[in-house]
Order: structure tokens, then C-alpha cells, then sequence
């Protein structure tokens, strides 16, 4: 892990009410916090491959982290071990287990953790068709997390066989897209399957909630889970049609 731009950095820097871009060289890691800081002002992170940057004016003697060694996240701290109530956010640099983006996480893996369980279901009542479908999911799901843990934009997706926008237009519009009489609101009378893609549906939404709290930045991660959302409500109503 090279050097690290942090929040506290910022602060102490006193960014003046001017300053519309913030530039940094290529091996700098900007935690979270900083750029929510740099975001809230309305400052643009730059990234230079060349020439002195605004990040070289804040301090030209920092540390590379050991690789025996962690540094936290916010502050910069260095630790020779990995203190018990912090956890890794990205290679060697640690943060509270508290952290939002550690809750994001866990909310995916949460996620993960009930398709994997209705695809159980799914294959042991032999809906094929639906088992491969959570299939798709899971893995849009794990393409979601390893975008956010290497913090890199997630690559045009499909899910179902459609593409984001529609998604969005025949989720919006099940009656006339997928044949149904009315909009349904679920009920236990529409069965095991139904009820199990319900619970996927909640929890797409509370993955969804904290992504947009813990990364507010990432609109590709919050738009690829709302997409998601459509996905499972269009497999429910998928469901109830017998499809």
C-alpha cells in the first residue's frame, strides 16, 4: 500500500473557498472520508500522472505503509498488529468495524447468504428455471462487492436477459409487460417460492440503503442494486404468472 490521502489531511491543509479541484498522483489511495469531504464542497478529485499535485502541498514525507504493517484509514496511524476492533478496508488499510462501508459489506454478504438459501429451495422443488436465475444474481452480486473492494466502476451489466433501463420499464410496468391483472402485493397464499424472492426483495433494498450511506459517491453500485430490485420483483411477478 503506496501513500494515503485522508480527511484529517484535508482539514489540516484548510481548503480555500476557491479551490474547485484537488489533485493527486496516481499512487495515492483517498479514503472515503476524504472524498465525501473534497464531495461536500464541491471539489473535484484529479487524478495527475505527472507535475506537482495539490497532494504534494500537504505533506512530501509520507509513509509507506510496511507490509507487515496497517494503517488506519482515517487518521494515518500506522500499527505494527491489526487491533482487534478494526477491520481491513482495502489492502492494508483498516477501519473501524463500525465503518458504513463495513456495514455495506456485511449487508451483501447477507444478501449472498439468502439467494444462495432460496436457491436451495428452488432446486429441491425442481424449478430449474429459477435456480438458474438466482444464479445470475449471486454472481451480479459478488461483481457489485469486488467493484466496491477494488474500488473500481463496475462494467456494463444484464440480468434476465435485459439491461438496466428494462429493467426499470418492465418492473415499472408488470401489468402490461408480463400479463399481469393488477399490481400484486404479496400474500402466503402465493406460495413457498413467491414468498422466499419476497425476502430477496428486502434485501436487495437494505443493501441498497447502505450503499447509498456508506457511498454516497458510488452512483454506479446504488443504480446496479435498484436495478437489482427490478430483477427480483420481476421474478416474483414471473412466479405468480407460473413462468
Amino acid at each position: 500500500m503506496g501513500r494515503i490521502l485522508t480527511e484529517a489531511d484535508l482539514r489540516a491543509f484548510i481548503l480555500k473557498d476557491s479551490v474547485s479541484e484537488f489533485t493527486v498522483p496516481p499512487d495515492v489511495f483517498v479514503t472515503p472520508a476524504a472524498r465525501e469531504f473534497l464531495s461536500a464542497r464541491g471539489v473535484r478529485l484529479t487524478v495527475l500522472d505527472s507535475g506537482k499535485t495539490c497532494f504534494d502541498e500537504i505533506r512530501q514525507d509520507r509513509l509507506v505503509v510496511p507490509k507487515d504493517g496497517y494503517t488506519d484509514a482515517k487518521t494515518g496511524q500506522i500499527y505494527a498488529e491489526k487491533p482487534e476492533d478494526m477491520t481491513h478496508l482495502r489492502g492494508n488499510l483498516l477501519v473501524k468495524k463500525t465503518h458504513p462501508v463495513i456495514a455495506f459489506r456485511g449487508r451483501i454478504d447477507s444478501l449472498e447468504a439468502d439467494i444462495i438459501a432460496a436457491q436451495v429451495t428452488a432446486s429441491r422443488l425442481g424449478n430449474a428455471g429459477l435456480t438458474d436465475g438466482l444464479q445470475e444474481m449471486l454472481l451480479f452480486v459478488r461483481e457489485i462487492l469486488g467493484a466496491e473492494v477494488r474500488d473500481e466502476s463496475l462494467r456494463d451489466m444484464t440480468l434476465l436477459g435485459l439491461t438496466f433501463p428494462e429493467l426499470r420499464r418492465v418492473s415499472h410496468d408488470v401489468k402490461a409487460e408480463l400479463g399481469l391483472k393488477t399490481h400484486p402485493v404479496p400474500d402466503y397464499r402465493m406460495g413457498e417460492l413467491p414468498a422466499l424472492v419476497n425476502v430477496l426483495r428486502t434485501r436487495v433494498r437494505e443493501a441498497e440503503l447502505a450503499a447509498a450511506a456508506a457511498l454516497p459517491e458510488r452512483t454506479d453500485i446504488i443504480t446496479a442494486l435498484n436495478r437489482l430490485s427490478s430483477a427480483v420483483h420481476i421474478i416474483f411477478c414471473r412466479l405468480l404468472k407460473g413462468n
